[in-house]
C-alpha cells in the first residue's frame, strides 16, 4: 500500500523496568482513530501489554495484545494475523539484537 500512514499510541502504565502498557490505533495526521488501511475489519484499538524480565543478563520480552470493543469479526481478524504479527515482531527484535550488539563493541 503507498501512501502515508500513521499510528497512536496512547500509554497507560510504564513501570521500568518491567511493564509497558498501551493503547494503539491506526490514526489520521491529526492524531484521529481510522480504520487500518489495508483492512476494514482490523480492530479500531488494540490495548498492549508489555512485560520484561531478566535472567542470567538476558531480557525476555512477553507481548499480549487485545481487541478493546472489537466486533466478533474484527476479534477473528486478528487471531487470524497472528503468525504474521509475530514475524513482523521477531524481525523488528532481530533489528533491536543486531543493534545492541553493534552499541556494545
Amino acid at each position: 500500500m503507498e501512501g502515508k500512514w500513521w499510528g497512536l499510541f496512547v500509554y497507560h502504565e510504564i513501570k521500568a523496568p518491567e511493564k509497558i502498557s498501551f493503547v494503539n490505533s491506526f490514526s489520521d495526521e491529526n492524531g484521529n482513530v481510522t480504520r487500518a488501511p489495508f483492512s476494514q475489519t482490523f480492530p479500531l484499538e488494540v490495548m498492549n501489554n508489555w512485560a520484561l524480565t531478566e535472567e542470567n543478563g538476558k531480557t525476555t520480552i512477553t507481548l499480549k495484545g487485545k481487541p478493546i470493543n472489537a466486533t466478533e469479526e474484527e476479534n477473528k481478524f486478528l487471531k487470524g494475523m497472528e503468525a504474521s504479527m509475530q514475524q513482523g515482531f521477531g524481525g523488528t527484535f532481530d533489528q533491536l539484537e543486531e543493534y545492541l550488539v553493534a552499541i556494545k563493541k
